[in-house]
């Protein structure tokens, strides 16, 4: 790839993860868990949940693609799935409190804030099929490096979430957050329909 090409795909592999993680949805949430911390306490959380993100993001872009194939999971049947647990997480992001996003543990840096709140089965799939797709070391290098940029992001947006919240209005941060649930239904749509045109070539050959 030259140089352009591969600036594009890493902004679009960035774009992909960045609207799974959905970091605007995760503001309200993230605000009411924490309306009792300190601002350090506030950082220490943020610190830890960003610290499990790269951790999650890390072990499944760099093995994801071995634990398939020792499951006997085809990509086909894993675009399918992870299709179907993308369009179901759109869904829930369009309702005023997704079910995926209703829990309530202590640890609240890495359950809810880090996994399923914003590294969910829809990011590590996404990350999966992706490797897959790109088996090559620059290939695995520029997801990594763009997966991790989007969730870098996602923890600056969670660091400044009041200031954003006093700025930006409710409405705005809904909207915002449904537009990019949007993206994340239509990705789940793509991935349904290649799934399907993989099997549909493995059944006619």
């Amino acid at each position: 790839m030259d140089l352009y090409t591969l600036i594009a795909w890493f902004i679009t592999v960035y774009g992909k993860i960045f609207a799974i993680l959905n970091p605007f949805s995760a503001i309200p949430i993230f605000i009411n868990l924490t309306e009792n911390a300190s601002s350090e306490e506030r950082k220490r959380v943020i610190k830890k949940a960003f610290l499990a993100m790269v951790i999650m993001v890390m072990v499944f872009t760099l093995i994801g693609i071995w634990v398939l194939e020792f499951l006997g999971i085809s990509i086909a049947s894993l675009r399918i799935a992870g299709g179907a647990v993308l369009f179901v997480l759109a869904m829930d992001m369009l309702g005023d409190m997704p079910r995926t996003k209703r829990l309530e543990e202590t640890e609240i840096a890495v359950i809810p804030i880090a996994t399923p709140l914003l590294v969910g089965p829809g990011t590590l799939t996404t990350i999966i099929v992706l490797t897959a797709e790109n088996p090559s070391l620059q290939g695995y290098t520029l997801i990594l490096l763009a997966s991790l940029a989007a969730v870098a992001t996602a923890a600056i947006i969670l660091r400044y979430s009041l200031l954003l919240a006093k700025v930006l209005s409710k409405s705005f941060i809904k909207a915002l957050a449904r537009f990019m649930s949007l993206i994340i239904a239509a990705t789940a749509v793509e991935l349904i329909r290649m799934g399907v045109n993989e099997w549909i070539a493995e059944l006619t050959k």
